[in-house]
């Protein structure tokens, strides 16, 4: 009945697209209609109508599964993508499916799918209805489909969640409804795990909602809305935030769409990328927040930016967030990594800890993962404060978390239970680094382990078997003693530096430059302004140079800063532009800088000497700096001390005799040409 079901735009992968961002459709690949024709199928005999797909195989149709469960003769149709998780965010998919950044081609999945869940009672059964993994031995058994009845209780087999050969035991996803909500055992299977989805939209509203959109096509965009939204929250949303969001955070607009809505490509990503750092539940809960109680408001009053406001205060009302007017400063920089550190209550792996111990399939694990930082995610906290004491100018009211973020930081390093992947466990030649550290510390070739599997090198360090005779590398960073400690350089010496850069972050945690860049405080302004944070300098530096102030200044900057483009100077100093240009003019004409032109620089004046042509996002510049902080390609650059010291340092170079040149090229004379007889 269902299985040849196959509405033009209601594939699989279509409906992956259309719900991406808001919800993640497993196993969508194979491009198919399964999700909508199980929708149905399971719709038919939720409604205590016996399936009539395929016959279910003889052998799972008599055998008992015990307790009085009875088997349907026939099967739904199996399953494609994992289609339950939509049960749990219907009202966010519902004010996506109105929005007028879709094309009509985007919102017909959704439509579908909404029209396959409202035929029958599958958005109506609230706390009836859960989703379960059900285990039991394996013996090839073929219940993909099979339908299980007793007294008045449902279970629809979707499909084949895992097959453990080892343990020997398969795993069935499928839906349960009791009608008295008490649920309890399904026959002789063992509940693995259960989810229970809240229905946020009433099956009739969204029926409403489906034939609304079906006669007046998407509602109308309001332009007021976003200022709306902003206010709503206070001004957590900035603009482009609260404009993707009341677009539907659409997951791969077209043109079309985005025109509608007042968007460009480049805003629509920025926007995206700082809503994604709230995590994908908000998100969705500040969408279905969205939509009014009567879907009607949407071609009437339009979202309901009030609701979102509330939701915002009850939720996320103590979220310290990025402003949109950063974006510049931070490009290139993970958002969602200087969230994080900003709110180390609310991340799980600064906020929680964790025990690591052998788990089911005998893999020694964390048991909550997610207290547990990965390399990246470290990596990505330690460049985000660093790039956030960089450009935050001083009187920033997110200065003062900068701080606290680092302390988060260290106290879950210290924690002497955890232990972190770095990907330390191949050296520079090639070779495993295990088996290197085994050498250093007189352990023996194997072997050495505790009950756990684990091989301790010292005390930081720690083996643990891999596959083949490979062994992972774990670190302990709460055995370290600080920056200095023996086991970075040994690292670093047998993985080279360029395959270390995430030990590095942690050694930059544990020194002293960061902690003082994060702690700098000086008159209000950027820090990047040496009439700011150094004025005796300046004064200095035009004496020694015979310079006004402000060429002194700028000559400054050229020496010692990573980025100073002609838009950040102008902007660091807030000099006007006639200003600006006399300042350039009399530096131009000294020998301290050459004028020119090159690409991306962002700026005509340099510094003498060598030239380093970078890729994005980092900006090229002047191997003379290389000396001042840690330069590589396609990084960007970001000083790990306060920006006065640059000054300094750049400044007492100059005074050593290492001012910034030109190499002097010295070459051999060539002999004279054979004289002609």
């Amino acid at each position: 009945m269902f299985a040849d079901y196959a509405p033009e735009h209601g594939g699989d992968r279509t409906l992956y697209d259309a719900a991406a961002g808001v919800v993640a459709l497993q196993n969508a690949w194979h491009g198919g209609w399964a999700a909508l024709r199980q929708i149905r199928a399971v719709n038919h005999v939720l409604s205590g109508r016996p399936a009539d797909g395929k016959p279910l195989p003889e052998g799972e149709r008599l055998a008992a599964v015990g307790d009085g469960w009875l088997s349907d003769e026939h099967t739904v149709p199996g399953i494609g993508a994992e289609w339950t998780p939509v049960l749990g965010a219907l009202r966010p998919l519902a004010y996506r499916a109105a929005s007028p950044a879709l094309t009509d081609v985007q919102r017909e999945p959704l439509l579908l799918l909404f029209e396959a869940l409202t035929e029958g009672p599958l958005p109506g059964l609230g706390a009836t209805l859960r989703a379960v993994v059900l285990s039991e031995p394996h013996d090839k058994q073929q219940r993909v489909g099979q339908v299980l009845r007793r007294d008045g209780r449902t279970v629809v087999v979707l499909g084949c969640q895992s097959v453990d050969a080892r343990l020997g035991a398969v795993e069935w996803l499928a839906l349960d409804h009791d009608p008295s909500g008490a649920f309890g055992a399904v026959g002789h299977f063992t509940l693995v795990r259960e989810t229970r989805y809240t229905i946020g939209i009433p099956a009739d509203r969204l029926a409403e909602l489906t034939r609304l959109i079906r006669e007046k096509g998407a509602a109308p965009w309001r332009p007021e809305a976003p200022e709306a939204l902003v206010t709503a929250t206070n001004g957590a949303l900035g603009p482009l935030q609260a404009t993707v969001l009341l677009a539907g955070h659409p997951h791969s607009p077209a043109a079309e769409g985005l025109a509608a809505v007042g968007l460009k490509p480049r805003q629509r990503t920025f926007g995206a990328q700082l809503l994604d750092s709230l995590g994908q539940d908000e998100q969705r809960e500040l969408l279905g927040a969205l939509l009014p109680d009567d879907p009607a408001g949407l071609w009437t009053a339009g979202p309901d930016t009030t609701a979102a406001g509330r939701l915002w205060a009850e939720r996320l009302g103590t979220l310290v967030r990025l402003p949109e007017e950063l974006s510049t400063d931070l490009a290139g920089m993970g958002v969602g990594h200087a969230e994080a550190v900003l709110n180390p209550a609310r991340t799980p792996w600064l906020a929680r800890t964790t025990v690591f111990r052998t788990d089911k399939d005998g893999d020694f694990a964390p048991a909550d993962p997610a207290a547990v930082p990965g390399p990246y995610v470290l990596a990505g906290a330690v460049e985000s404060l660093a790039a956030l004491a960089y450009v935050l100018p001083y009187g920033h009211p997110l200065r003062a978390g900068l701080t606290d973020g680092l302390g988060a930081l260290r106290r879950r390093l210290a924690d002497p239970e955890l232990l972190i992947d770095l990907h330390l466990d191949w050296t520079e030649k090639g070779g495993p680094t295990g088996v290197q550290l085994r050498k250093v510390f007189g352990l023996p070739e194997t072997g050495g382990a505790d009950a756990n599997g684990l091989t301790r090198a010292g005390d930081a360090l720690v083996l643990r078997p891999w596959y083949s005779d490979t062994e992972h590398v774990l670190l302990r960073p709460g055995a370290l003693g600080g920056a200095d400690d023996p086991v970075f350089g040994l690292l670093e010496g047998l993985l080279g530096a360029g395959r270390a850069p995430r030990l590095g972050a942690v050694r930059t945690l544990l020194g002293d430059d960061l902690a003082r860049a994060l702690a700098a405080d000086g008159p209000a302004g950027y820090a990047q302004d040496p009439t700011v944070g150094v004025p005796a300098l300046v004064a200095e530096v035009a004496e020694a140079h015979g310079l006004g102030a402000d060429a002194a200044a700028l000559y400054l900057q050229l020496l010692a800063l990573p980025d100073p483009t002609d838009r950040n100077c102008a902007r660091w100093t807030g000099w006007k532009p006639a200003r600006i240009k006399k300042a350039r003019a009399e530096l131009a004409a000294t020998a301290l800088v050459v004028e020119a032109k090159r690409p991306r620089a962002g700026r005509t004046l340099f510094l003498p000497g060598g030239w380093r042509d970078l890729k994005a996002p980092a900006l090229p510049l002047e191997t003379w700096k290389e000396a001042l902080y840690p330069v590589s390609d396609g990084n960007r650059t970001l000083p790990l001390v306060p920006v006065p010291e640059l000054f300094t340092r750049a400044w007492e170079r100059i005074r050593a005799g290492d001012a910034p040149a030109y190499e002097q090229l010295t070459t051999r004379a060539t002999r004279g040409g054979r004289r002609r007889r």
